[in-house]
């Protein structure tokens, strides 16, 4: 099954960052949110792209602030 989405590897690689610098894991994070795992992995691959709820979401429970995205 061949699909038609676009890697985001520069989110991803933000995100993963995020959750390595907090000291969680996926699965702290994952369970923070209220979502899979899986979807965590998603995220820092860039497969999926989280809202931007749970983008802010996520960047208050991984303590970073705004002026630290990259782009």
């Amino acid at each position: 099954m061949e699909t038609n989405r676009k890697i985001n590897s520069k989110l991803g690689s933000f995100l993963w960052q995020c959750i390595r610098k907090s000291g969680m894991t996926y699965e702290a994070v994952a369970d923070a949110l209220g979502v899979s795992t899986r979807l965590i992995g998603y995220y820092c691959t860039g497969e999926r792209k989280p809202s931007q709820i749970t983008l802010l979401r996520f960047m208050r429970i991984a303590n970073v602030e705004t002026k630290d995205i990259p782009f």
